[in-house]
């Protein structure tokens, strides 16, 4: 190091300087990489759990039309069947 001249050591400096800086900065990407894994993961476990729940409330809504529909139509005849006897009297 004694042999490097003022210019070199500067030099030298200012590069120690940047490599730190580098590990430094790429020590903080490696941590926000990992975050961003962790919060990608629990995302995704949140929109599976969801889209479940949805389907859920899909089939629900299937099996109450079915329903609906079917006491519609028992409405409907009873009605019917109403409307022929009042007519017969």
């Amino acid at each position: 190091m004694n042999q490097l001249t003022p210019f070199e050591r500067s030099l030298l400096a200012q590069f120690e300087a940047l490599a730190n800086a580098s590990t430094t900065s790429l020590e903080a990407s490696e941590a926000t990489s990992k975050q961003l894994r962790a919060l990608s993961e629990t995302v995704r476990k949140r929109l599976d759990t969801i889209e479940q729940k949805q389907r859920e409330i899909e089939r629900f809504q299937t099996r109450l039309l079915q329903a609906l529909s079917g006491q519609t139509e028992q409405t409907e005849s009873l009605v019917q069947q109403v409307n022929v006897l009042l007519k017969e009297r």
